[in-house]
């Protein structure tokens, strides 16, 4: 394979689709604006946690969860930085009613332990 193509292993599978909650459940609504510019709004159980909603974001956009940010957008602040991390729940990180941006080309901080 070419470098290119190894690079792209190197940051795992694109995610798959997780289930979204019916309407008559409790959830949350985020809407999510892709890189394409295009938006999408998901329904999220308020328990899912951040990494849910990082995987809903790489099957919408086809890039590994790994190379994506998801970010709020006023104030602007990455969704991995919340506290607790991608194990944080939806409920708890405040996403519900808020557009997220889905940002590609973001290598995940190697910084943190």
């Amino acid at each position: 394979p070419t470098p290119e193509a190894r690079a792209d292993e190197d940051d795992g599978p694109v995610a798959e689709m997780p289930e979204e909650p019916a309407a008559d459940v409790e959830h949350v609504r985020v809407s999510l604006r892709l890189p394409s510019g295009q938006r999408a709004t998901r329904r999220f159980r308020p328990s899912d946690t951040l990494e849910v909603l990082f995987a809903v974001a790489s099957a919408l956009s086809g890039k590994p969860p790994d190379t994506l940010d998801v970010s709020t957008q006023m104030p602007k602040r990455s969704l991995r930085d919340a506290e607790g991390g991608l194990a944080a729940t939806v409920k708890d990180a405040k996403v519900g009613g808020n557009m997220l941006l889905i940002e590609t080309g973001k290598r995940r901080r190697e910084t943190q332990q």
